[in-house]
């Protein structure tokens, strides 16, 4: 069976690429460097308050393409302090997002099993779903989590929408997954975030 991490590793790379069209840098640990290690070097030693994670997850962590091994978990949620998380994972909001929304700005991310089908004809949309919240935010600086959460929930509807009116069977399947995955999504933490600075 595939990996899901296969597709969203080609939706990250498309938000990379917006980031760093818009001057930010980027550090990316992606395949063999997302491990534990790297990623608490990384948010130890920036500035940057905008943690993007894309791959696998649990209710108390974020993990990597090796699913053995927590790269963000309860014991070292505090790197996340004072930062602003947007996670396309399953489940992780459940737990970490809970302990660690007293810390970060804000958490963006799901409470279910994010459901991926690997069909372009399917997955595009989705991808499309999933990065529309930080494309927004990058698009129009002044758009807060909240409204970036509106916007993928939007996105979400349009593409059930499509595939609820097409005749096909596999369509109104998939809308149903699309239903899933939008009921899953949550905002923890300070609403009024953005992605260039935090309004407390």
């Amino acid at each position: 069976m595939p990996d899901p991490t296969e597709l969203s590793y080609i939706w990250a790379e498309t938000i990379k690429q917006k980031l760093e069209t818009n001057g930010w840098q980027v550090i990316d640990l992606a395949a063999d460097d997302a491990i534990a290690s790297q990623v608490e070097l990384a948010l130890q030693n920036v500035t940057n308050e905008v943690v993007i994670f894309y791959g696998h997850g649990f209710p108390s962590c974020m993990i990597s393409q090796n699913v053995e091994e927590a790269i963000i978990n309860l014991n070292n949620m505090t790197i996340l302090k004072k930062k602003k998380v947007y996670v396309m994972a399953c489940w992780t909001i459940q737990k970490l997002g809970e302990y660690a929304k007293n810390i970060v700005h804000c958490y963006l991310g799901y409470d279910k099993e994010v459901k991926v089908w690997f069909d372009p004809l399917y997955s595009n949309p989705l991808g499309e779903c999933v990065n529309k919240g930080i494309l927004e935010m990058l698009n129009i600086p002044d758009y807060t989590f909240e409204q970036a959460r509106q916007q993928m929930v939007a996105e979400y509807n349009r593409w059930i929408d499509y595939f609820v009116d097409k005749e096909e069977v596999n369509s109104s399947r998939f809308a149903a997954v699309l239903r899933h995955n939008r009921d899953a999504l949550r905002l923890l933490g300070n609403t009024e975030c953005r992605v260039g600075r935090c309004a407390i």
